[in-house]
């Protein structure tokens, strides 16, 4: 990961659970999470635009970066579904049924990864329009009928339990209890995947995966090489 998208994923982090507690504060004000977060419900209400207002401007920024460079492409084209995601999944079946003897060789983003990036995305912009619709309710019912706010009401709160539950079953997972990567992904920090998991998940890819090898040998040869003395350089033109 690059250090841009270390911070999104920060910034998406905190700002996730930030909604989480706060939304779920505003709909339960007797419990715990409520209690954690002091007794206004004001607080907790502005608190909650405002991380909401966090998460928009960084899916804004998010679909810009991923539009608009390379790294950004070069990502879109390694999330997108193929025919050999299904593959993929069949083999990992097997595998963990003790059929099959190796484990898949999965591209950069397995079809878990595709899977749950999509799902990111979904959710974002599912919890956007809803939450909109539930911030200027009186601007909404202008335009459409007030059961539309019922609805918008039902899918903003089961989406948030959706929400987060996949992060604590399936993200959880995936970045901390695998045995691949436990006792955790430092990824999130660092940016390096641990070569364990590099090794038995990530094999190259293409040409991708070839430049950046290639420039990382590139760098390390130029540290590697010993600088001439000045005095046996070859003067220009000889």
């Amino acid at each position: 990961m690059t250090l841009n998208q270390r911070v999104q994923h920060w910034i998406l982090l905190l700002s996730f659970i930030l909604l989480a507690l706060t939304g779920f504060a505003l709909k339960y004000p007797d419990s715990w999470m409520a209690w954690l977060l002091g007794g206004s419900e004001t607080l907790r209400r502005i608190a909650h635009r405002v991380a909401g207002v966090v998460l928009l401007i960084l899916g804004l920024y998010h679909a810009g970066y991923m539009l608009l460079t390379r790294e950004g492409r070069q990502g879109l084209r390694d999330f997108r579904p193929v025919r050999q995601d299904l593959a993929d999944l069949l083999h990992n079946l097997r595998f963990h049924l003790g059929l099959r003897d190796e484990r898949p060789r999965f591209p950069r983003f397995s079809y878990a990864e595709k899977a749950e990036y999509l799902a990111v995305v979904w959710g974002t912009v599912l919890m956007g329009i809803t939450g909109l619709m539930l911030w200027f309710e009186v601007q909404v019912i202008h335009w459409l009928p007030r059961w539309s706010i019922d609805i918008a009401t039902a899918i903003h709160f089961y989406e948030a339990i959706l929400a987060v539950l996949a992060i604590l079953v399936w993200h959880s997972y995936h970045v901390m209890l695998d045995p691949d990567v436990y006792p955790l992904n430092w990824a999130f920090w660092d940016g390096r995947v641990p070569e364990e998991h590099a090794e038995t998940q990530s094999p190259p890819q293409g040409g991708h995966a070839e430049a950046a090898e290639k420039a990382a040998e590139s760098e390390a040869d130029a540290k590697e090489k010993p600088a001439e003395p000045p005095g046996e350089q070859e003067p220009p033109g000889a």
